[in-house]
């Protein structure tokens, strides 16, 4: 059993804010963030009758109102590109309330810790954010997507220790 193991990783983290915080740190490479709240296995309900339903591995949200879902992936198709777009649409819909204005939107961070790097680039994080194609300037609506792979930040630290795929995670894919 490892951090890979969704009942492993929700007994670690569920309402640690300490622990979350430390792992935000690292992959995130801010010093800034103070966790406040901490939720492991946090289901949400689509608004449509037979709409697909979710279940966040870590919800946490910082002390200025950011929100982090943390999801940690064996296999590839777990971290799908469409699923971060999903979560995160699932994630902002629940933030205002009618009436709110939607300045009032916190920023959201979508961030898959992935055991292998399936972009394939070679690199241990990935950060995807949105730009404007015509003049490449940051479009900040304040949705955020980070891929980071612990395989090759691992070899990036001289560390041969990966987990290996037993085949016996229950790492939940939906």
């Amino acid at each position: 059993m490892n951090l890979f193991d969704d009942d492993l990783m929700s007994m670690v983290f569920d309402g640690n804010n300490e622990a979350t915080g430390l792992l935000l740190k690292i992959i995130l490479k801010r010093d800034d963030i103070e966790i406040i709240s901490v939720v492991g296995q946090r289901e949400f309900q689509s608004p449509i009758v037979g709409g697909r339903n979710i279940r966040l591995d870590i919800l946490a949200q910082d002390s200025t109102g950011k929100y982090y879902n943390i999801e940690v992936q064996r296999k590839p198709e777990g971290a799908h590109i469409r699923r971060a777009r999903f979560n995160s649409s699932m994630m902002d819909s629940r933030m205002l309330k009618e009436g709110q204005d939607f300045l009032e939107l916190r920023d959201s961070y979508m961030v898959f810790i992935m055991q292998t790097d399936i972009f394939g680039h070679g690199l241990p994080i990935y950060t995807v954010n949105r730009h404007f194609e015509e003049t490449d300037d940051e479009f900040d609506d304040g949705s955020h997507i980070v891929y980071f792979c612990v395989e090759k930040a691992c070899w990036e630290m001289g560390r041969n220790d990966v987990p290996e795929d037993t085949g016996s995670s229950t790492s939940a894919e939906s």
